[in-house]
């Protein structure tokens, strides 16, 4: 059984900018990264408990995980899971400041 899926704004956000950002040098890398993002979403929603917990002191986000992009290691996938439901937070690179930016 399959989560649904619901991305944050900010999400979103980074989703996009990132998708941006790797086209701008390498359109194809941002097609693969696009796919890779989707199908990763698809694997945690299936398998939620994948993702390793990431610690938080923000109770809005107790039960925070982590999981790679497959293909693209370095951007984090923040998400959480309620009920039937796999909520992605943030998609991070792995070189920025978790804390300042959950």
């Amino acid at each position: 059984m399959s989560l649904r899926l619901q991305i944050s704004p900010l999400a979103s956000q980074d989703f996009d900018e990132i998708y941006t950002y790797i086209s701008q040098n390498n359109p194809d890398a941002a097609l693969r990264f696009f796919d890779a993002a989707r199908k990763t979403f698809a694997k945690i929603a299936t398998t939620p408990s994948l993702g390793r917990i990431y610690p938080t002191q923000n109770q809005s986000l107790i039960g925070l995980r982590q999981w790679g992009v497959k293909g693209f290691k370095k951007y984090i996938i923040f998400y959480l899971t309620r009920e039937d439901v796999l909520i992605i937070i943030r998609i991070i690179h792995g070189s920025r400041d978790f804390s300042t930016l959950l």
